[in-house]
């Protein structure tokens, strides 16, 4: 893989504090592990003591099509149940606490691509990582050109820098105003094929050309 785990931890702009020290934090990431059949890195990349930023890295040892399929048939991430979905896991974790716990960053690194998926409002991880995985399955055919090339990351969302500039896209991002949609709209991918990240359109199932802003670049 052209870009893997270690060269994104390098390069990554998200700074990390060194300890990271949760009542539960070992159940919680067994528990990750468990059900998403991966190892898990867990850091904190706040700079403040009175809350924590998660940054969730997992890696798995099965391909993009592999978890997908695994996805689809419910055995991968457990989102159908209650107290042990990522969800129920995560609010156990907030209960054992007296701390704001918040999921920066969701990355899944497979064989064949990452998937980085970033916060955009308040609890959006927690609230759209299901969706954002079926949406990853259902477009699967779109953006790897009609299963001929499989990006190697997939950054989940982007934005179009000249959207940015026109209107109050990025402050509404910055003061939690977006809304789940804003996941649905464009991805940026990296393709062995080409030097540039390519935008991929999901309301016209299209690969297009463009400017990316990643919101943690």
């Amino acid at each position: 893989m052209l870009s893997n785990q270690e060269d994104f931890n390098e390069f990554s702009p998200i700074r990390f504090t060194r300890n990271i020290e949760l009542e539960g934090l070992y159940s919680f990431k067994k528990n990750l592990e468990k059900y998403f059949f991966a190892t898990v890195t867990i850091r904190n990349c706040s700079p403040e003591t009175t809350s924590v930023k998660l940054v969730l890295e997992l890696k798995c040892n099965f391909s993009l099509s592999e978890v997908l399929d695994h996805f689809d048939r419910d055995s991968w991430g457990n989102f159908k149940s209650n107290t042990h979905s990522f969800e129920g896991l995560l609010q156990q974790l907030k209960d054992d606490n007296d701390l704001y716990i918040e999921v920066e960053e969701f990355s899944v690194f497979l064989k064949d691509t990452a998937l980085i998926i970033n916060r955009i409002y308040n609890q959006s991880v927690t609230e759209q990582l299901e969706g954002v995985f079926k949406k990853i399955s259902d477009h699967y055919l779109f953006y790897t050109k009609g299963l001929y090339d499989i990006p190697y990351e997939i950054h989940i969302p982007v934005f179009e820098d000249k959207v940015m500039e026109n209107d109050t896209t990025l402050m509404n991002i910055k003061s939690g105003n977006t809304c789940k949609q804003d996941y649905y709209s464009f991805w940026g991918l990296y393709f062995y094929s080409g030097d540039e990240a390519i935008i991929y359109d999901l309301q016209n199932r299209a690969l297009i050309s463009g400017d990316l802003e990643m919101l943690n670049r």
